[in-house]
């Protein structure tokens, strides 16, 4: 049943689909449900980086895979280290400045609000709205768990293929 959600086609390698698979599975859904539990005690800020073009940390890239927007991409953006396969483009250093004023607002006053940037509005318990942090644009969402697959992997927890 897996299989068929998400097919090899759709992601162009096996790979890949497999990625989507472990992505959805086991980080994404898994945030959301632990922001869910979270946001029913305190206020809760969950956010999502997509930068489909971010440059890879260097030891992170697998020959002939392009691994732009893993796990742990938004670090080079948060902090000016050059780690990555190829420094940020000026969006992307606008995007990590942004990002940047989101974490100082938090740190500072226990909310990310920040003036002339995109609301952060806090998760609900019964559903959780997600900071999407794109270079083009940074946007509320409540579609992440739909987007991926929250719904279908409760029920089904991740277990070998």
């Amino acid at each position: 049943m897996r299989v068929a959600r998400y097919p090899v086609a759709k992601y162009g390698s096996p790979y890949l689909a497999l990625s989507a698979v472990m992505t959805d599975s086991t980080f994404a859904c898994h945030t959301a449900w632990t922001a869910q539990l979270f946001a029913a005690q305190v206020p809760t800020y969950v956010y999502e980086f997509d930068d489909p073009a971010s440059p890879t940390l260097a030891g992170a890239q697998v020959p002939g895979l392009d691994e732009s927007n893993a796990h742990s991409a938004e670090l080079a953006y948060l902090y000016d280290f050059t780690m990555g396969e190829r420094p940020l483009t000026p969006v992307q250093v606008a995007l990590g400045n942004r990002m940047k004023r989101y974490w100082a607002a938090f740190a500072r006053f226990g909310a990310p609000v920040v003036a002339g940037q995109a609301p952060w509005p806090a998760a609900g318990p019964g559903a959780a709205t997600v900071l999407t942090l794109g270079p083009v644009a940074t946007r509320p969402s409540t579609s992440f768990a739909a987007e991926h697959g929250c719904t279908f992997w409760r029920t089904r927890p991740p277990r070998p293929l």
